[in-house]
């Protein structure tokens, strides 16, 4: 009788086992993440002495990195503009000879950085891009008491960036950098000449949120 009772109980177990089974596997979760992120930072050129404004978006994946440096590709858009005056008196009159160039320098670039965690939530980097960048120059001449003249021209030229710096992330999305860049630009063709752009130096403060 007992091992009649019994038998039905026997039967059913392995389904009961495989059923639990079932319950307890999971699917194992993608170990690779992907974020999009935006930023922008405001700097200092020290020697053209104007500000550079830059925005720029990316992506970053927790799989990509190289010896422990998590790696992020961006683009990235410059503005920077500079006034440069030159007048001289010309006769006893007084009458004044004046020229003015109001230069502007937008660099584009597509990026590469590099980001070890030093300790905590603080950071270094380093990276570097190439790009072109569209130089425009608004030029008016003129003399006292004389009507002014005026032109423009622009140029499109290659140009390219390294940069290094500090990084601090205040939350798992947000983080506030600072450091510094080599700005390369090759001389543009403008009113008919080459115009000579010097390479620069740029401090700069930036901020990054990610999504």
């Amino acid at each position: 009788m007992k091992t009649l009772l019994l038998l039905p109980l026997l039967i059913a177990a392995p389904a009961f086992a495989g059923t639990s089974a079932k319950q307890v596997v999971a699917p194992a979760p993608d170990p690779c993440i992907t974020s999009w992120f935006v930023g922008a930072s405001v700097g200092y050129m020290t020697q053209l002495e104007t500000p550079l404004y830059t925005a720029h978006v990316g992506v970053t994946n927790s799989c990509w990195n190289v010896a422990g440096w998590n790696i992020a590709l961006y683009l990235e858009v410059g503005y920077a503009d500079k006034d440069f005056t030159d007048r001289r008196r010309i006769s006893e009159a007084p009458i004044f000879e004046t020229s003015e160039n109001d230069v502007t320098i937008v660099p584009i670039t597509a990026n590469i950085k590099f980001e070890h965690q030093i300790t905590g939530n603080l950071n270094a980097y380093i990276g570097g891009g190439l790009g072109l960048a569209w130089i425009n120059d608004d030029f008016t001449h003129s003399f006292t008491q004389s009507a002014s003249t005026h032109a423009s021209d622009s140029d499109w030229v290659f140009c390219a960036q390294i940069f290094a710096g500090l990084s601090y992330h205040v939350t798992p999305q947000w983080e506030v950098y600072g450091g510094g860049r080599w700005l390369y630009l090759a001389d543009p063709t403008l009113f008919g000449s080459k115009q000579s752009i010097n390479d620069d130096w740029v401090i700069e403060l930036g901020t990054r949120y990610k999504f």
